[in-house]
C-alpha cells in the first residue's frame, strides 16, 4: 500500500455540495467553455464565409472532434487506431458458410410452416 495515499473525504451535506462544486466546476471548464469558444469561433467564421451558424449542442460536437483528433494525433502508442484487411476466405471456408446458410434455411422454412399450421388450426377452432 502506497505511504502517501491521498484519500478524499465527503462527510456531511457541505461534503456533497464541495463535490458537486468541483464536479460542476471541471465540466464547465473542460465541457462547456470549450464548446462556447468553439461555436462562438465557428460563428466568427460564419459570418465571413458564408457558412451556417451552429448552436451549443454543435460546438460540443465541434470541441469533441477536435479534442478527438488531437488526441489521436499526439497518441505515443501507434495502435489506438487500427485498419487492416482480413484476408480472402479459402474454397473450405466458403463451402462451410454455404453448408450452414442452407441448413439455417430449412430450419427457418420449417419453423415458418409450422407456425402456419398451427394458426390455421386456431383458425378453425376460432369459428
Amino acid at each position: 500500500m502506497k505511504r502517501n495515499m491521498r484519500v478524499i473525504q465527503i462527510s456531511g451535506i457541505s461534503g456533497i455540495l464541495t463535490a458537486v462544486f468541483f464536479i460542476s466546476c471541471l465540466a464547465a471548464g473542460f465541457v462547456v467553455f470549450p464548446a462556447f469558444a468553439a461555436m462562438k469561433l465557428w460563428n466568427f467564421a460564419a459570418s465571413y464565409f458564408e457558412f451556417p451558424a451552429i448552436n451549443i449542442y454543435q460546438g460540443l460536437m465541434l470541441w469533441a472532434a477536435v479534442a478527438l483528433s488531437v488526441m489521436i494525433i499526439n497518441n505515443k502508442k501507434k495502435y489506438l487506431t487500427s485498419f487492416n484487411c482480413k484476408t480472402q476466405l479459402s474454397e473450405e471456408e466458403i463451402c462451410n458458410i454455404l453448408a450452414r446458410v442452407r441448413k439455417q434455411a430449412q430450419i427457418n422454412s420449417m419453423l415458418i410452416n409450422q407456425n402456419k399450421e398451427i394458426s390455421k388450426e386456431k383458425d378453425k377452432e376460432n369459428v
